[in-house]
C-alpha cells in the first residue's frame, strides 16, 4: 500500500543505519529513510517538506522532500548515500511502472556508483565533521543511550560511530573510492572489533587515544580525497531525473 505523508506520496523506502553495516545486534532498531514527492502546494509555495526522526516500536524513521536528493547526495553526507546500497528498498511501484521505457527512479539507483564518487573531496570533509560532532556528544549520551554513559563513562554507540565514519575514509580510499558499499559493510574480525567499542571493551582513555591515531592516519588522506574531480555530468544528470521524478507525479 502506498504510504502517504499528509497527502505526499512516498517514493521509496530504504533501511539505512547498523542494520544496512551488518552492524546491528539484539538492541538495534531498525531505521529508515522515507523521500517523499511533493505536492501542487509544495511545488507552488516552494515548500520543502520534511520530518524530523521518529520513534515507535517498530521502527525509526524520517522523511525528506525528493528534490533534495541532488544537493544530498553531491553532499557526500554518508548518511543519506547510502540510501543507494541499502539491503531493503522499497520503490513506488505507481512511479516505475508509469513509463515502462523511462522510468527516472530506478535509472537514479542504476547510477549509484557514479554518484557515490560524484564528490569524493566532500566525503572526506563531511565525514571528518561528522567524527568532531560524535566526538563533542561522546559525554553527554542521549535519551537511548545515558545507560551506556552511566555504565561506561561515555556513550559506546556515539564512540563506535565516530570511529567508523573514519573507518570508511580509510576503506573507500583502499578500494579506489570504486565500492562504497564494500566500505560501509562489516564482517568478521573487523565486525567484531566494531562491536567491542560498542560493547565498552575499551576504558574512555583507550578509546580517545585509540581514534585519536585513527584520525591522525585518516588526516593523511586528505590529499588523495581532494585530487578526485567532481563528476558535474553526474550531478546535472540527477538534477534532470529528479525533475522528471517529480514532472511524472504531477
Amino acid at each position: 500500500m502506498q504510504q502517504l505523508f499528509e497527502g505526499r506520496k512516498t517514493a521509496f523506502k530504504a533501511l539505512v543505519g547498523s542494520h544496512n553495516y551488518n552492524l546491528n545486534d539484539e538492541t538495534s532498531d531498525k531505521d529508515y529513510k522515507y523521500f517523499v514527492l511533493p505536492t501542487f502546494d509544495d511545488l507552488y509555495e516552494n515548500k520543502m517538506y520534511s520530518l524530523p526522526s521518529q520513534v515507535s516500536a517498530e521502527m525509526d524513521f524520517d522523511v525528506h522532500d525528493v528534490r533534495k536528493i541532488p544537493n544530498l547526495f553531491y553532499k557526500s553526507n554518508i548518511n543519506f548515500v547510502e540510501v543507494l546500497y541499502s539491503t531493503e528498498i522499497d520503490l513506488c511501484l505507481d512511479l516505475t511502472q508509469k513509463d515502462p521505457i523511462y522510468s527516472p527512479l530506478p535509472q537514479i539507483f542504476a547510477m549509484r556508483k557514479k554518484i557515490a564518487r560524484m564528490n569524493v573531496p566532500y566525503f572526506f570533509h563531511a565525514c571528518v565533521g561528522m567524527h568532531y560532532r560524535k566526538m563533542s556528544a561522546l559525554n553527554k549520551g542521549t535519551k537511548g543511550t545515558q545507560h551506556l554513559v552511566s555504565q561506561f563513562g561515555y556513550d559506546t554507540k556515539q564512540a563506535l560511530h565516530a570511529y567508523r565514519v573514519l573507518d570508511f575514509l580509510e576503506r573507500f580510499y583502499y578500494n579506489d573510492f570504486n565500492d562504497f558499499k564494500k566500505a560501509i559493510t562489516y564482517d568478521g574480525v573487523d565486525r567484531d572489533f566494531m562491536f567491542s567499542i560498542k560493547q565498552g571493551v575499551y576504558t574512555e582513555q583507550q578509546y580517545r587515544l585509540l581514534v585519536a591515531e585513527k584520525l591522525e592516519k585518516v588526516l593523511t588522506l586528505k590529499e588523495s580525497y581532494d585530487r578526485i574531480t567532481t563528476d558535474e555530468e553526474t550531478y546535472q544528470m540527477l538534477k534532470r531525473l529528479t525533475k522528471d521524478l517529480v514532472r511524472f507525479n504531477i
